[in-house]
């Protein structure tokens, strides 16, 4: 099907991010967190002004994985204080995943927060989300701390947040 790359995201590219959240949310937060919940997050991070706000306002830097045509990834991060980056998101394909989509991602993120002078970057991640936890520690991330946010509506992220030197 294709070599893998990886590109950065604009505006143009809203409609593919959306695509990927909308068929691995539902599968990989179901054991997690309620359908309502789903539904509520997704809207708040992925409708357009929410991407618009994270790229322009927030100066997220967001970026692809392709094979062909066909995005089969995406991740964004940021610098939140000078020399310290945050991975906000990595979402893959269901098909993709286990085919290196996400450590491909994540090492572009990683050799990325490197060159604009980054030390450490640190993400966000549900307790009960086993998977990732695992591939993130796989990655050479520990858990550094356990933080709880209300987002609203009487939903809360019920979170570990990971950490790693770059």
């Amino acid at each position: 099907m294709g070599e893998l790359s990886i590109s950065t995201a604009g505006k143009e590219d809203f409609l593919e991010i959306q695509k990927v959240v909308k068929e691995v949310w539902p599968i990989a937060y179901a054991q997690v967190i309620s359908s309502g919940q789903i539904d509520y997050m997704l809207n708040m991070m992925y409708d357009d002004a929410s991407l618009r706000r994270q790229m322009l306002e927030e100066k997220c830097e967001f970026i692809l994985s392709r094979r062909g045509n066909l995005v089969t990834g995406f991740a964004s991060y940021s610098e939140v204080v000078p020399h310290q980056f945050k991975l906000h998101k990595l979402y893959v394909l269901t098909s993709e995943q286990g085919k290196g989509t996400g450590k491909k991602l994540l090492h572009e993120v990683c050799s990325r927060s490197r060159q604009s002078g980054g030390i450490s970057l640190e993400l966000q991640v549900n307790k009960k989300n086993h998977p990732a936890i695992a591939f993130y520690q796989k990655n050479d991330f520990y858990i550094d701390r356990e933080e709880v946010f209300d987002i609203g509506h009487g939903y809360v992220m019920d979170d570990y947040i990971m950490k790693k030197s770059l």
